[in-house]
């Protein structure tokens, strides 16, 4: 590659996978490294208890720009700015001279004795204050456990960072935070975008363990000589905020101005639309929170499962696989007729009930008609899946559009799941409104690097880097004759879904 050409790398800490990612800054050149790891699960910490080791996790990361450099052929002094991005509700408590105390994912739902009191007595302050219901993946569950179990390490806690702070904790020795992850907390303001003392207080909780907060693409240190040795990465490389994974999806996506929506179809589904104000839902439904974009806040609702569901569908019917029994699939369902011959699947995409949140779901393949022997294909019930994520995106869209009182004119998506042919062929048609698909699938991390791009000086702004950078692989149109046809679908899964699901934990859309 020509040597003279800049570039921004992006950290993406996953909840299967890190993953590296090294993009120019006019976006016409990228790679991108990928890992899987794994977490651990402490007896002590049952049930419920993950945690990772962070000398491993940070072993992968270095390994990963190790890789993504020497593929390139992209030498470190052409790389401008490093950023972050990670899953949210991740946390690793750091003691005062910086070394890792505990390090865990967004699945460590570990909780003390009375955490039921959480909820119960501050739910509904928490819910204003941080747009999110209590749930045992958040910090303070997490915390009071340590407290109550570990009182010995509890009292040795000097920081909290989330897990895309601590990425640049590592490259930099600076402890900050951003406000889009550090709303994934309960313990932040996201109208004031500041920690919430107050309530961090009346919690019982520490009051001095919350780092400074930076807007995101703000520059905040430099890569260490330790880092670099490490990394390969230049020594003196600035090293800038990011966010939290769904908020740099957005970004990733060009998703910045009041109105906008994404979904990022991954393991999970989750829309959030970008309002120019607060939003909070009166009946704690949604979530809200910051979008990394300053003066700029989101909703969210999510279908749940997607990828997961695609993927138990993968192992059932095409008897587990790759990535090339993905592209099989993809071309079985494609080919399939509108409405997967009478078969409607309820395997995980719902419509999301934030109140009432829950990681196990029943599941079920509903037929309109049962279907003569021979007569419905491998293909159809890849399809019925395919259109009941579309159908959970939808729903959830709509209960957006509820809540922030906006009309959303277009779809924009990414993740794993964006890569087929059928799926953004099927949102167009269910939901009857244009769907774009990026170049770059993995808007996570290409939010981070437009962070990143921001926070070197590459650009001015936000718009700026996302005019430059962010490509359009295709616009897909609705077709008038599938619109109907899924319009009366799409009215049949509404009403099968809470029979499958529990209306409690759905609701009105």
């Amino acid at each position: 590659m020509d040597d003279s050409t800049r570039y921004v790398m992006a950290l993406d800490a996953g909840t299967g996978a890190g993953r590296c990612l090294l993009v120019s800054l006019d976006g016409q050149h990228s790679v991108e490294k990928y890992q899987e790891w794994q977490y651990e699960f402490p007896a002590e910490a049952q049930p419920g208890g993950a945690e990772f080791d962070p000398e491993v996790f940070w072993g992968i990361f270095a390994n990963l720009i190790h890789r993504a450099l020497a593929e390139s052929g992209v030498s470190p002094g052409q790389v401008v700015g490093i950023s972050s991005t990670s899953q949210r509700e991740g946390i690793v408590l750091l003691d005062r001279a910086g070394r890792e105390l505990y390090a865990g994912p967004n699945i460590d739902i570990r909780s003390p004795s009375d955490g039921a009191r959480i909820a119960a007595d501050f739910g509904e302050d928490i819910y204003q204050v941080s747009g999110h219901w209590p749930f045992p993946m958040f910090a303070p569950y997490r915390l009071l456990w340590f407290k109550e179990h570990k009182p010995e390490l509890y009292e040795r806690v000097h920081t909290m960072l989330l897990l895309n702070d601590w990425i640049l904790y590592r490259l930099s020795g600076v402890r900050a935070s951003e406000p889009s992850n550090a709303t994934e907390t309960l313990l932040f303001d996201l109208k004031t975008r500041r920690w919430a003392t107050d309530l961090i207080a009346r919690l019982g909780l520490p009051e001095s363990i919350y780092p400074p907060v930076f807007a995101s693409g703000t520059q905040i240190g430099e890569v260490t000589p330790e880092a670099a040795a490490a990394t390969g990465l230049k020594a003196g490389t600035p090293v800038v905020t990011g966010g939290g994974d769904t908020q740099c999806a957005l970004l990733g996506t060009g998703a910045i101005e009041d109105g906008q929506i994404s979904t990022v179809l991954g393991t999970y589904a989750p829309s959030q639309l970008v309002v120019n104000r607060p939003i909070i839902d009166p009946q704690y439904r949604a979530w809200s929170g910051c979008h990394v974009v300053p003066g700029k806040w989101v909703v969210e609702s999510t279908a749940m499962e997607a990828g997961q569901a695609f993927r138990w569908t993968r192992d059932v019917f095409y008897g587990g696989g790759g990535t090339d029994v993905y592209s099989i699939m993809d071309g079985e369902a494609a080919i399939a007729p509108v409405g997967a011959r009478g078969i409607q699947a309820f395997i995980g995409p719902r419509v999301s009930n934030y109140r009432y949140l829950s990681f196990s779901v029943r599941g079920a393949f509903f037929f309109q008609l049962p279907p003569l022997p021979g007569s419905a294909s491998r293909g159809d019930f890849a399809r019925a899946v395919l259109e009941s994520i579309a159908y959970g995106v939808r729903a959830n869209i709509e209960r957006l559009q509820s809540i922030s009182g906006r009309q959303v004119t277009k779809l924009r998506i990414c993740g794993g799941v964006s890569k087929g042919q059928t799926l953004p062929r099927v949102l167009a048609d269910v939901l009857n409104m244009p769907v774009l698909v990026p170049e770059l699938k993995e808007g996570s991390a290409m939010g981070a690097a437009l962070c990143a791009a921001v926070g070197s000086g590459s650009f001015n702004s936000f718009s700026e880097a996302v005019a430059a950078m962010v490509h359009w692989e295709r616009e897909l149109v609705p077709h008038p004759d599938r619109v109907e046809a899924y319009q009366a679908l799409y009215e049949q899964w509404l009403e099968l879904a809470p029979q499958v699901y529990g209306p409690e934990a759905i609701g009105e859309v």
